[in-house]
């Protein structure tokens, strides 16, 4: 990560960074994406656990997503557990450890178990989840659509072994 970077709660001011970054961070999948809305990264900058990776602003390969590098977000469950809706980097500065960092964090203050889905074939990526202390809680056929299957992996904390 370069040495710039910061991760930090995200302020109210940041939703529209972060939506722009939402929109431009998917486009390698090749899948139709359908990027959150702004209105909704304006409630989770205020009300969910929202973490951003900042850059400088005057970096240019962040022109979309003004100094916002990367961001993750996690909402509370009905059932008290957190739910990992979203972990995104900027495509032009991935594999500087600004997810690894951004995914330690939020692991570090969870303080209850948490969620977060994937794709079953997308072995790298659940891979990587284990590596972080994830396990498979179940597989659900169907999740999306019916050829969208996911696993629900659960993270459980130190803090939360007993829960």
């Amino acid at each position: 990560m370069r040495m710039s970077q910061t991760i930090e709660s995200a302020n109210t001011n940041d939703f529209l960074n972060i939506a722009a970054l939402d929109r431009v961070a998917w486009v390698h999948t090749g899948e139709a994406f359908i990027a959150d809305g702004e209105h909704v990264w304006r409630v989770w900058c205020e009300y969910g656990t929202l973490l951003v990776s900042r850059n400088p602003p005057e970096d240019p390969l962040l022109a979309e997503s003004g100094d916002i590098a990367g961001a993750l977000v996690m909402f509370t469950t009905n059932h008290q557990e957190q739910f990992l809706h979203k972990i995104m980097v900027h495509p032009q500065l991935r594999g500087q450890g600004i997810g690894t960092q951004l995914m330690q964090a939020a692991l570090a203050a969870a303080q209850v178990p948490v969620l977060l889905t994937v794709d079953p074939e997308n072995k790298a990526a659940v891979k990587l989840y284990e590596n972080f202390g994830f396990s498979v809680r179940r597989r659900i056929e169907g999740y999306y659509r019916d050829h969208e299957h996911r696993y629900l992996m659960v993270y459980h904390p130190p803090a939360a072994k007993n829960l």
